[in-house]
Parts: C-alpha cells; sequence; structure tokens
C-alpha cells in the first residue's frame, strides 16, 4: 500500500507494521494530566494493528517487581493510583486483552533510596532510557518473529536526542538494530509550555481532513505541512481537534 497525504489512524498503522516489525506510539501526559483522546487513539491503534497480525502491546506503564519478568501478562495489573487506575489507560489495556494480546512491561525498577533531586537530574534520566531500550530488546529477543507494538509516553520513542538527553528510540534502534515505526500524537496537545499559537491554524486548514476521519488523521512526517514536518525523530505524525490534558 501506498501513503500519499493524510490518511485513516488505521491505515498509519498498517503502513507502519508493512515497513518494520515495531511500531511505536504515544500518549501525551503532563502529570497525571493526560490526553485523553492519545488514549482513545491508541485502542483504534490496537484493532488496526490486530488485523495486521500483531499480538502483543510493551507498555512503559506497567509496573513490576524486582523479582517479575517482563512478560507475558493476560491480565489488567492491580492499581490504586497512577495512570493505571485512569478509565481510559483501562481501556486502552482491555481493549488488548479482550483481543488475546499478552502485555509486556519495560519501565525501569527504580531505587527507593532515590529523592526527588535524583529522579529528576539527567544522569537518572538518561540512565532511564538506556534501560527502557535494553529491556524492550529483550521482549523484542522473547519472540522475534512476532511484531511488537510499543505504548509510551511524550518522547520517549524519538530516534533524536541531543548532547544533554538520549531517548530510548535511539537507544533501541543501535541495541536491536530493527528501525521502529514511530508515531507522535503530541504536536497539537495543549500543554502549558511551549509555543502553540500555530496550531489554530493548522487545525483550520485541515478542518475537513479531519472531519473525514473522524476527529483524528495521520500523516507521514516527510508529507506533513512544514510546521509539522520538523518535528524530528518521528515517521508519522496524529493531529486531532481534541487536544485537552484532563
Amino acid at each position: 500500500m501506498a501513503l500519499d497525504g493524510w490518511c485513516s489512524i488505521k491505515d498509519l498503522i498498517r503502513w507502519g507494521f508493512a515497513s518494520t516489525p515495531v511500531v511505536m506510539a504515544n500518549e501525551a501526559h503532563n502529570g497525571m494530566t493526560r490526553c485523553i483522546r492519545t488514549r482513545d487513539v491508541g485502542a483504534r491503534m490496537i484493532y488496526a494493528a490486530h488485523e495486521a497480525g500483531v499480538r502483543r502491546l510493551a507498555m512503559e506503564a506497567l509496573p513490576r517487581s524486582p523479582t517479575q519478568p517482563l512478560g507475558p501478562m493476560t491480565e489488567v495489573p492491580a492499581a490504586e493510583g497512577g495512570y493505571l487506575a485512569q478509565p481510559d489507560m483501562q481501556r486502552l489495556i482491555t481493549t488488548a486483552l479482550d483481543l488475546g494480546w499478552s502485555l509486556w512491561a519495560y519501565e525501569v525498577i527504580v531505587d527507593p533510596r532515590l529523592d526527588r533531586t535524583q529522579l529528576l537530574s539527567r544522569e537518572f534520566t538518561n540512565w532511564r532510557e538506556r534501560e527502557q531500550a535494553r529491556n524492550l530488546c529483550e521482549v523484542l529477543a522473547a519472540a522475534p518473529d512476532e511484531p511488537l507494538m510499543v505504548w509510551c509516553g511524550n518522547s520517549h520513542a524519538s530516534k533524536v536526542g541531543d548532547d544533554d538527553w538520549v531517548p530510548m528510540g535511539c537507544h533501541f534502534a543501535a541495541t536491536s538494530g530493527v528501525g521502529a515505526f514511530v508515531i507522535d500524537q503530541t504536536v497539537t496537545v495543549d500543554f502549558p509550555a511551549g509555543d502553540r499559537s500555530w496550531v489554530p491554524a493548522l487545525l483550520a486548514s485541515i478542518a475537513d481532513t479531519l472531519a473525514e476521519h473522524g476527529g483524528t488523521a495521520g500523516i507521514l512526517r516527510d508529507q506533513a505541512p512544514e510546521r509539522l514536518g520538523c518535528w524530528l525523530g518521528v515517521d508519522a505524525v496524529v493531529v486531532s481537534a481534541d487536544n485537552a490534558l484532563t
């Protein structure tokens, strides 16, 4: 199949898995607030990936103990708080489980002795990115012939870093030798920081296209409008009329 311009979420996922066995997509969150749309679109991605033969979902948000393997998990993890207790995250997870998928954790095990200053340090952040990538390589190696969908937050899947920060996506590509197809959903989300003054004009210019695709559409980055084409480190972006953080 070929993609030429704006397309449905289903077509974007089909394109991704036709190109590589690993597709990474993100949700938008800021602390405990999140853009619910990004998780609801995630459920749509899972349905599309299922049609493409995918049966494994690796999730940054999945907890595990130091003695627990990365997976597989076949039940919704218990959660008293945090992202996993939010109903939209529960919908995302149960979508995969109801389709018979297995879940895989890849988050790091954090030393409880670290204080807040240490957890927010650049050193810790870069260690976390490296370890997430290493864990994902283990998940991939557990079933190297099976495709894998990866669900992360914000910019972890980016394949471009800088002198201070090297994200998980960079480490994963270097360690695994697999070029993941990375989809970013955060480009138009109403984050409190950053310049989003250009978003209303963009949304107005593609209003008919968004309506045609139910309010949300995707596009390959190298085909995207100029403002989105400069979103480095990803292969495609998802744009929506629903961008609120709740």
